[in-house]
């Protein structure tokens, strides 16, 4: 795992300058804790790469940037292949001689092999770039899910990229507006990227499954989705037996574990004490060839801890749990921290909980297990995801509400309303932190008036749903959250992880098991647990139904290793880092966000004061969104020194 960042003129008859090259010097002082073991730099004449490394792979070779003698390719690589070795075979077969045993020089040679096409045969989490100085042209991809990051900026004269936001602030530190859209996306969901676009206007993130190249015949960059999760229609979804789906599902995780264990450093695992991560660490433990450290995020709040669960995993695959307890005062130092090297702010109050976890691995291990995404993939969120049930039945029209029906009035409690027009009206309705109401009241009239009720957001999603018009609500919900939830959840855990300099792989993301699950029937992934509960659930909302506890989650991995695991583990819900941050907003904290929100430029510009101090007052938990926005704010006009914010000694220079 690394840090890359690069300029590209596009002018053919501009050259790299000193200047140039004292900036690419600034981002590897930002983006060191991303790769604290070596940096390098290597330029041409029209382009300069900079990278900073993580050693993973073949410790004494794979320094980079790296450069094909023969053809003067030049690859900067962040990520891990993990069928690496498959690849290099099939390479060495056509007579490629290999002088490093890592893999970045598979990637590196295989993109001279295969080009743009090269980004099919990998099986992995990758961010990278090479320039063809034969060819004039810069090509660039980012991994399938999504899991690995890559932002750039475009202009008449150039093209800039990096792995993160401060980074690219180095590079056009002109872009220093908030896009509002994004800010409207973020008050909604708590995600800081909308597509292409982040809530720094001017940077943009590469999306999941593409790529991009620049060549001189091009004004601007090209762009191309090279993979997306499949969207089958309800009636072509496999036929094949629960037993026999939950069987592969099985050989898909075991295979997906297996080969990321491939390091040549030690690895270890984050467990929360639910099913995601208690599979990981069963599969792990089977083909480790020694004890792999276990490590559980808690906090001072009994309530918000899985201890207990996590000793439970850890006993059943003979390894001790270290526990990683998380104060107030833990959280308020280390949330500004982890806002300045992310450059965004945070999405959910447990990414402090998932720093100071890989940091307390980082004394052990330098690669992390993790069980992100099984959610998404699989379906376990019962209140978003099966809500799809909530508005199947529910007319879509206000005239055709029988009010005094069983279930008329459970909408209506749940929802102030027993209809809903569309996908996107009940999603936005069921999946908001501030509602349409909430948010017009929280912005300025400038800021409402410029949003025009907020047009864009309600298209994007409109957008979406229209796409998967053969799909059932349930799978629109999947994919929804599989789109847009992934791959901020991702994010959250590289930026979290990466700041502790701590390289997170994520096996449920392989993508041969996401074309799997999304080729199952709906029931596959979630269902009544039996025809006693969808019976009393059928007058319920989603939240009642979560409640009771009458639907099964995630079954097909359930299933899978429902016998290898503790019963306990097997059965319970899901918490996944719990961080109690309203409690101590509203009581240690307290002083502290009322002056951050109070004093921040925010106010007036974007936010009317008087809403946000009513939310102050109230303790909302939409405060967590409000503070930190107002705290990312103070850091983007007032930075401070990033972690390892000093001059890079560069270990690796090529020309």
């Amino acid at each position: 795992m690394c840090g890359i960042s690069g300029i590209y003129l596009k002018d053919q008859n501009a050259s790299i300058t000193d200047h140039h090259l004292a900036t690419i010097q600034q981002t590897l002082s930002t983006l060191r804790f991303r790769g604290p073991d070596e940096q390098g730099m290597c330029q041409g004449r029209h382009w300069i790469f900079g990278h900073t490394r993580l050693a993973i792979l073949d410790l004494g070779n794979g320094q980079q940037p790296m450069t094909d003698p023969e053809t003067g390719l030049t690859l900067i690589y962040n990520g891990e292949i993990y069928n690496y070795r498959d690849i290099r075979k099939t390479l060495s077969d056509h007579g490629v001689c290999f002088r490093t045993q890592s893999d970045t020089e598979v990637v590196l040679h295989s993109y001279r092999q295969w080009g743009e096409k090269c980004v099919d045969r990998f099986n992995g989490c990758f961010a990278f770039a090479v320039a063809d100085p034969a060819h004039r042209t810069l090509f660039a991809a980012r991994d399938r899910l999504g899991i690995k990051p890559l932002f750039y900026h475009e202009t008449d004269e150039a093209l800039y990229i990096a792995s993160s936001i401060p980074a690219m602030r180095i590079l056009a530190p002109h872009l220093c507006r908030i896009k509002l859209h994004v800010l409207s996306q973020y008050l909604t969901t708590g995600r800081t990227h909308v597509g292409e676009n982040t809530l720094v206007d001017g940077i943009r993130a590469l999306q999941p499954g593409s790529w991009l190249r620049y060549t001189p015949a091009a004004r601007d960059s090209q762009r191309r989705r090279y993979w997306r999760i499949p969207v089958i229609p309800q009636a072509d979804k496999s036929q094949v037996p629960f037993e026999d789906a939950v069987e592969e599902c099985a050989a898909l995780l075991e295979d997906a574990v297996r080969i990321r264990l491939v390091s040549d450093v030690p690895i270890g695992a984050f467990v929360s004490g639910g099913l995601d991560s208690a599979i990981i660490c069963h599969i792990a433990a089977r083909f480790s060839d020694s004890s792999l450290p276990l490590f559980c995020a808690g906090t001072d709040v009994e309530a918000a801890n899985e201890y207990h669960f996590a000793d439970l995993i850890g006993q059943a695959v003979g390894t001790t749990v270290e526990r990683e307890c998380i104060t107030p005062t833990t959280f308020t130092r280390y949330w500004s921290d982890l806002i300045r090297q992310k450059g965004l702010p945070l999405s959910t109050p447990n990414e402090v909980s998932i720093f100071r976890l890989a940091a307390a691995l980082r004394r052990k291990c330098a690669v992390t297990l993790t069980g992100e995404g099984a959610d998404e993939v699989f379906g376990g969120y019962v209140q978003p995801h099966f809500s799809a049930y909530d508005y199947d039945r529910c007319p879509h029209a206000p005239e055709d509400v029988d009010e005094m029906s069983p279930f008329a009035l459970s909408m209506i409690m749940k929802y102030g309303r027993a209809w809903f027009i569309n996908d996107t009206d009940h999603y936005l309705t069921s999946c908001s932190w501030f509602n349409l109401p909430q948010k017009h009241r929280l912005l300025t009239t400038d800021s409402w008036e410029a949003l025009e009720d907020d047009t864009e957001l309600f298209a994007c999603y409109e957008t979406f749903f229209d796409g998967l018009s053969e799909c059932s609500t349930f799978d629109k919900r999947m994919h929804l959250f599989a789109r847009f939830n992934l791959e901020n959840l991702l994010f959250r855990v590289d930026s979290s992880t990466m700041a502790a300099s701590v390289e997170a792989r994520v096996p449920f993301n392989d993508h041969r098991l996401v074309e799997f699950a999304f080729a199952m029937p709906d029931s596959f992934k979630m269902d009544w647990r039996d025809a006693s509960s969808r019976m009393r659930g059928r007058d319920m909302t989603a939240d009642a139904v979560d409640t009771l506890d009458l639907v099964e989650t995630k079954r097909l991995p359930r299933h899978a290793f429902q016998n290898a695991l503790p019963a306990e583990i097997v059965k319970r819900k899901k918490m996944s880092f719990p961080v109690p941050f309203n409690d101590w907003f509203a009581t240690s904290m307290c002083e502290e966000i009322r002056e951050l929100c109070s004093g921040s430029d925010l106010m007036n510009t974007y936010f009317r004061s008087d809403a946000v101090s009513e939310i102050v007052d109230r303790g909302d938990k939409n405060l967590w969104l409000v503070a930190n926005l107002c705290r990312w704010w103070q850091d983007v006009n007032d930075p401070l020194p990033v972690c390892g914010d000093t001059a890079p000694q560069i270990t690796h220079v090529c020309t």
